[in-house]
């Protein structure tokens, strides 16, 4: 995943994400399902940039959980009154539920397999209460993905200049991603590689997932918030 570029993330994704934007569509939805809703748990939060957003603009009480442990330290920087949770999307218990639950930006994908699918779908239903919201962005479907794609970001900042280039493949139901980054300074340019596998479910799978976990009412949006669609379900 991110382990060798954690301080890099916001870097690269924040020259095209609007996580503002982003935000405020994902208030209106969870406004419009559920209006007494004040708890949110985002899975997979990352470095809290949605939470952020969700707290300070739109008044949700939202905390996050990640696998990353360097997402989470700059994630508690920068937004402190948050809490946040280290675990696997797959296996985790935190004790507690949520008015609404997010797994955004395809980090659903990193489960790989169906079993694993099936496993995080059950730790979303366990953490919202009775009638409670998940929202859940996936990753490509099999006839979506296209391997043998390049892909480039450029990004800098002060003194700190950062490529990175990515190659896709797919073996079997797994996409990946090879990316490698070269990052400059006064000091010299560095290059590191990350090896990044997803994988790639069909709507109907994700729906049964859904479905065996508890949820009901399974809406799905085609377009969602960054045109990777979007499944929006309640907690039976």
């Amino acid at each position: 995943m991110f382990k060798k570029t954690p301080e890099l993330y916001d870097l690269i994704y924040g020259g095209f994400k609007d996580y503002e934007s982003e935000a405020a569509s994902i208030a209106r939805l969870v406004a419009n399902l559920a209006p007494d809703a004040s708890t949110v748990l985002d899975v997979a939060c990352g470095t809290g940039s949605h939470i952020a957003h969700l707290r300070r603009s739109h008044g949700l009480l939202a905390d996050g959980l990640d696998i990353e442990r360097g997402f989470l330290d700059l994630a508690r920087t920068k937004v402190p009154q948050a809490q946040f949770w280290h675990g696997d999307m797959a296996d985790f218990d935190l004790g507690t539920t949520f008015d609404a639950v997010l797994c955004l930006f395809s980090a659903v994908g990193y489960v790989r397999d169906l079993q694993r699918l099936g496993s995080a779908v059950s730790r979303f239903r366990k953490h919202l209460s009775p009638g409670g919201v998940l929202i859940l962005e996936p990753w490509f479907t099999p006839d979506g993905w296209t391997p043998g794609g390049i892909y480039m970001h450029c990004r800098e900042e002060e003194s700190l200049k950062v490529v990175r280039m990515s190659h896709s493949t797919v073996e079997g139901r797994i996409s990946r991603l090879v990316f490698h980054y070269l990052i400059g300074d006064g000091s010299g340019i560095e290059h590191r590689t990350e090896i990044h596998e997803l994988g790639l479910f069909t709507q109907a799978e994700m729906r049964a997932a859904l479905a065996n976990a508890g949820f009901r009412e399974v809406a799905y949006d085609p377009k969602g918030l960054t045109d990777r669609g979007l499944y929006v379900a309640r907690a039976g």
